[in-house]
């Protein structure tokens, strides 16, 4: 797929030299589909508290190892007290001297990233020199900051050429690229106009540090009441307003074209008030609690989210949290009570260069969980398609042990008076339920497998393998990154988006793997699966043994070591 993109970069430079660029227009009905199946995708997934190491690190400039910077914007953003990133503005077309007051004093006196906002409304009015001249200036604050350049390039004239918007954009990347503590951010809006997919936009993974977002989810397409169907699936408004499901089409293009970065919502918002005077905060208020909590687990490469917390008047939707009581809802002063308590819910980093408490890691990861009190946490990422007040019932051993009626669906399981041994835990609702197997041994308990057990390891040749997400296994059969195991063997792989398949070349043969197909085929033949190739936390698994023997590996099971021992 990068090379696709290439090709397509080189397309539009040579285009835009000798006209103005057409977008091509959009296959209408395969476009409806692609968002309908994107707003109606349930998600039920029993999560717990893991390592912060178990999270996906890419190494990008800025990135925290694992967790999620809690950030806002410097306007009115008193009410959540640290906070690990401020969002404001620099207006390159207004030859801005310096931050302004008070965002200046504010990231003065505060321990938080900082993400600027770079503003250009004409790529004709980039000036270098004056360019160059703000970045010293935001230089001299000496704190680590994101330099969001020309966002939103999607839905403005900025992306009417596209050859030209990275061509500057690119240019500015090198400049930002000379200062240790800057990372680069291109920031698209999430849903952006049809017919202009972010692969016109992209600037190649050399430019990009982080991959943004602008992400505001509002009741009313267009701010129209009368909003169509589709258009609302469309642009994820009203009933398919969700934060899970507006990162879809961006996570998506990503994992078409194996770009690996951290995800930021670099300013986002949920409509608290609209032009009609209606209270939105039933409406709300579980979309804030999907924002900060089921983001975060389904999509743990999202390690920043700045909310908007400003008030425009000239818009039909207002993303303003205010100290008021909201009526109608379960949820004091919902917006600033549900994010505060995420704030303050381990998982969030709220001062630069800190680790937050947790991350959370899907039950079947196979980490070990050691009761604090006797008592263990676990969660439940619960998204069903225009139900967003749902009850999430918790089944021990049979017998009913716990409600939660919102996200993150909270679950304290007491352990102290369960024997050691093997236990099930159901989650269920509105005819949805799943079932685990966990273990308890002592203090601890870990689902899958007998807790306290050393990590899985796999090897080759001796060398261990560094893989972005650890091992799992499933049914007796150890599961592993494609990508890494494949490289690891000395084979290259591509994936196919569409098809969900990999495919990888090297020792003399290619291989051909889909997810959810219990066979695998090698230079034309089926060979039969145990457990097939499958999507955990947003990554390929692969069987390590079938891979590695495909590729004409012998494989062995250190049982003392939790190890799988590659050697060929």
């Amino acid at each position: 797929m990068k090379k696709i993109i290439s090709l397509l970069l080189a397309m539009l430079m040579l285009t835009s030299q000798a006209y103005a660029f057409t977008f091509p227009e959009p296959d209408w009905g395969a476009l409806l589909k692609e968002k309908t199946d994107m707003v109606y995708e349930t998600d039920f997934e029993l999560y717990t508290e893991g390592p912060v190491s178990s999270a996906p690190y890419y190494g990008a400039k800025l990135e925290p190892q694992g967790g999620t910077y809690f950030g806002i914007i410097t306007e009115n953003s008193d009410f959540v007290q640290p906070v690990g990133s401020y969002l404001t503005y620099f207006s390159m077309d207004d030859r801005q001297p310096d931050i302004y007051y008070p965002a200046n004093q504010i990231i003065s006196e505060n321990n938080s990233v900082v993400t600027i906002g770079y503003t250009v409304n004409s790529l004709d009015a980039v000036n270098y020199d004056v360019i160059r001249q703000s970045l010293d200036t935001l230089a001299s604050y000496n704190k680590p900051m994101f330099i969001r350049f020309a966002n939103e390039m999607n839905v403005s004239s900025l992306g009417d050429d596209p050859a030209r918007y990275i061509e500057v954009f690119r240019n500015v990347a090198n400049m930002v690229h000379e200062y240790p503590n800057f990372a680069t951010v291109w920031s698209p809006n999430d849903m952006g106009a049809l017919d202009r997919p972010f692969e016109y936009f992209y600037p190649g993974d050399e430019y990009v540090d982080w991959i943004g977002v602008s992400s505001y989810m509002k009741m009313y397409f267009q701010g129209r009441k009368d909003t169509l169907d589709k258009e609302a699936i469309y642009f994820m408004t009203g009933d398919y307003a969700w934060s899970t499901n507006a990162l879809k089409p961006i996570i998506k293009f990503m994992q078409d074209n194996n770009i690996q970065k951290p995800v930021m919502i670099s300013e986002g918002g949920i409509a608290t008030e609209n032009q009609y005077g209606e209270d939105c905060s039933v409406w709300a208020s579980p979309r804030f609690r999907n924002m900060y909590y089921n983001v975060i687990m389904k999509y743990p490469q999202v390690k920043l989210i700045n909310y908007f917390n400003t008030y425009r008047r000239y818009e039909a939707e207002k993303f303003y949290v205010r100290d008021t009581h909201a009526t109608g809802t379960t949820d004091k002063d919902y917006a600033k009570y549900i994010m505060s308590e995420a704030a303050n819910s381990g998982a969030y980093i709220r001062n630069y260069g800190a680790s937050p408490e947790f991350v959370f890691v899907r039950a079947d990861a196979g980490h070990t969980l050691t009761a604090e009190n006797g008592v263990v946490n676990l969660y439940t990422l619960a998204y069903l398609p225009k139900k967003p007040y749902i009850t999430v019932n918790y089944t021990l051993d049979g017998t009913w042990y716990h409600s939660a009626q919102s996200a993150p669906y909270t679950c304290a399981l007491d352990i102290s008076a369960l024997p050691n041994g093997a236990h099930t835990l159901e989650i269920s609702s509105e005819g949805l339920s799943k079932s685990y197997t966990f273990y308890k041994k002592g203090n601890s308990i870990c689902f899958g497998q007998e807790p306290e057990a050393s990590p899985i390891q796999v090897t080759v040749n001796g060398s261990a393998i560094n893989f972005d997400a650890p091992p799992v296994i499933i049914d007796g059969r150890t599961l592993v990154p494609v990508r890494a195991i494949f490289n690891a063997l000395g084979a290259a792989v591509e994936w196919d988006a569409d098809s969900k398949t990999a495919f990888a070349e090297g020792r003399g043969h290619k291989i051909n793997i889909t997810v959810g197909e219990n066979m695998l085929i090698k230079d034309g033949t089926p060979i039969s699966l145990d457990v097939p190739a499958q999507i955990i936390s947003d990554r390929i698994f692969v069987p390590a043994r079938a891979v590695s023997e495909a590729l004409d590996c012998l494989v062995n099971w250190d049982g003392a070591t939790n190890t799988v021992v590659i050697t060929g």
